[in-house]
């Protein structure tokens, strides 16, 4: 028992209970900021809820990992070597998500060593830079802009038939590839096209699927062809 009040002592002396409640509910708030900026940022897409739970926990909990290892370098070891069992089997399809996960890791860490002004400001500005680039649509695709994808059978499909309906509901198309496909019975076209003033994708797919020889129409938008 003595032992490990010594121990408790030992890990505990550079921080008093507020400060370790201080820097948790520090790390809890910047983890939900970090939540909130993502919902919105990404309000286009469903929302995982256990991402989202996730990046609240991580925070939290690497603030409580940098207030144990305090000045230590030991310490720093030990949990270097205990945490390298752990393995994560689950696939981020998307970049920004690393990015944001990156992001709590960080406010966590800043948290965890009490460095409050870094935390609340340094946390604060990247959240406005994050709210501003989506404000502008950063990086996005212009509206209207798809990727098209389709299938024809080889010899029952001339490549001319859909013309006609690309200069009827296109404003503009311009091909990306072309390859066959099922042991060369298919051809497969992609095409970066832009949508009349109008025209809706279902037109589009409507009358493209209804040429004879033609399968699998596709209309994907580019940012969602990217995480593929």
């Amino acid at each position: 028992m003595n032992r490990f009040i010594t121990s408790f002592q030992s890990v505990t002396q550079s921080q008093s209970i507020e400060e370790v409640i201080l820097n948790l509910l520090l790390a809890w708030i910047l983890g939900m900021l970090v939540v909130g900026v993502y919902r919105l940022t990404n309000r286009h897409r469903p929302s995982n809820t256990s991402f989202l739970l996730t990046l609240v926990i991580l925070a939290m909990v690497v603030a409580m990992v940098m207030m144990v290892i305090g000045n230590s370098i030991a310490r720093a070891f030990s949990l270097v070597g205990a945490l390298s069992i752990i393995r994560f089997r689950t696939v981020v399809k998307d970049n920004r998500d690393i990015a944001y996960v990156f992001f709590a890791l960080a406010t966590g860490m800043a948290a965890g060593v009490g460095a409050y002004t870094l935390a609340i400001f340094g946390s604060g500005t990247i959240l406005l830079v994050l709210l501003i680039m989506d404000f502008v649509r950063f990086g996005q695709s212009p509206p209207g802009r798809f990727l098209l994808r389709f299938q024809y059978m080889t010899m029952d499909t001339d490549p001319r038939t859909f013309m006609p309906v690309f200069d009827e509901l296109l404003q503009d198309f311009r091909r990306v590839s072309v390859k066959t496909i099922r042991m060369g019975q298919f051809v497969e076209h992609t095409y970066l096209i832009r949508l009349k003033k109008g025209v809706i994708e279902e037109v589009l797919i409507t009358r493209l699927s209804a040429l004879e020889g033609m399968e699998r129409v596709t209309i994907l938008s580019q940012d969602d062809e990217v995480e593929e």
